[in-house]
């Protein structure tokens, strides 16, 4: 049978791998907050990125309808850049 101090050393032992293993997961708790804050401002910069493309694709396409419809050159390609700049940006926010 086990004495009393055979099951104090044991619980001892409990309490030290309980420790440790606290301390291990306070310090992997803290990473993970800094990951999710450093998360939330990358998506507050592509939301700004996406409002701001957003906007250009808006004027770019303003400035074709005053045109009367004709397309200056290289307009459509621009508008294609930013609707692909748009759906990238889109993309990584929901990754």
């Amino acid at each position: 049978m086990n004495t009393l101090n055979d099951r104090l050393l044991i619980v001892q032992e409990k309490v030290g791998r309980l420790v440790r293993s606290h301390e291990t997961l306070r310090k992997k708790a803290a990473d993970l907050e800094t990951q999710a804050h450093e998360n939330h401002r990358k998506v507050d910069v592509l939301k700004a990125r996406v409002a701001e493309l957003e906007r250009e694709n808006e004027v770019l396409r303003k400035g074709r309808s005053a045109t009367g419809g004709t397309i200056v050159p290289g307009t459509k390609e621009r508008i294609d850049e930013l609707v692909h700049e748009i759906d990238h940006c889109l993309a990584l926010l929901k990754a």
